[in-house]
């Protein structure tokens, strides 16, 4: 059985830095965040840049142990954590669908 780590803003801070927490703010407040779903170990969605769609997100296996699965090409060259990844993060923490774990766009 996985360990559900919960996503809260202060967990994507810590790994990810309150720079990229605010430009991902920007992100999700666009409505470029098109899908977002957390199914641990898996966080996964997707988010328009221009005329692409990443397909964006995190394993979080520990709070220690992440892993950046976005396509962005600055997570695919240098793999911090993107601000694509945390939009899709915020997405399912604040998003507006029935269920709070997922979001369909």
């Amino acid at each position: 059985m996985e360990t559900m780590i919960p996503l809260t803003e202060k967990f994507l801070a810590a790994i990810a830095g309150w720079p990229v927490i605010f430009e991902a703010r920007k992100i999700r407040a666009a409505g470029r965040v098109k899908s977002a779903r957390y199914e641990p170990p898996l966080l996964r969605g997707a988010v328009r840049a221009g005329s692409r769609l990443f397909a964006s997100g995190l394993r979080i296996i520990s709070e220690q142990d992440i892993e950046n699965i976005c396509s962005c090409g600055a997570s695919q060259m240098e793999g911090p954590i993107c601000s694509h990844s945390v939009a899709v993060a915020l997405e399912v923490i604040h998003g507006t669908s029935a269920s709070p774990q997922s979001v369909r766009g």
